[in-house]
């Protein structure tokens, strides 16, 4: 029985792994579509996004079956409340990368802005897709001290974001006709802190599975 259950949580382990890097790819494409403002590419993975959410929904029935059938507990049970409470932070970040397209596409719409204008988002997307990548090698290992790396990044981000709100205020004085550009853009800051946040969470849910500490609403390591 319990080899059984080790080998169908290994099963769910590896399709949330995939879903992880499938979803990381999805927010790349969407930041790259936004960056050279290529809507076609933003279209693609709002499609995508479908498959996404089914196979959440596949991977919770597979969680919910092994709790019913098997009745785990210990570190098993913390194992797979883990990969449920990840699986549902890993669509929601899907989520956030469905916005980024859709702003894509809401800005190629509208009038260019004059060159310093233009919002410069490559600092905080390095930060935030290394965040990304750095979370699924922790998912993959299961490695404590590269989640509470990750966890502090998270300060690095909300920084940015609060400069490019104060970025958004300047530029709204100087072109008020590119209000809507500069709304997006500010949509956009905030769809990258909320990533950034969901980053957080899946690393703490990553630290409870090994280690049986909850962190959260505590200091970083």
């Amino acid at each position: 029985m319990k080899a059984h259950f080790a080998i169908e949580l290994e099963n769910i382990l590896q399709r949330t792994r995939v879903q992880g890097t499938r979803i990381a790819e999805a927010i790349e494409r969407a930041l790259s579509s936004f960056r050279e403002g290529d809507t076609t590419r933003a279209e693609e993975v709002i499609q995508a996004d479908k498959f996404i959410d089914q196979e959440e929904i596949r991977i919770e029935e597979e969680c919910l079956k092994l709790l019913a059938l098997y009745q785990p507990v210990a570190s098993d049970l913390r194992t797979l409340i883990s990969v449920l409470k990840i699986n549902t932070t890993l669509e929601r970040m899907a989520d956030f990368g469905c916005h980024m397209a859709e702003r894509t596409i809401n800005t190629a719409r509208l009038p260019q802005p004059a060159n310093d204008a233009v919002f410069d988002f490559v600092p905080m997307q390095k930060t935030v897709l290394s965040m990304i990548h750095d979370t699924l090698t922790v998912i993959t290992r299961s490695d404590v001290d590269l989640a509470y790396s990750v966890i502090e990044r998270d300060n690095t981000v909300d920084s940015m974001r609060r400069e490019h709100r104060t970025r958004v205020q300047t530029t709204l004085h100087q072109y008020p006709n590119h209000a809507e550009y500069c709304l997006e853009c500010h949509g956009l800051a905030r769809d990258l802190e909320r990533t950034a946040d969901l980053c957080t969470d899946i690393c703490e849910h990553i630290i409870y599975m090994r280690t049986a500490r909850i962190i959260r609403h505590q200091e970083p390591h």
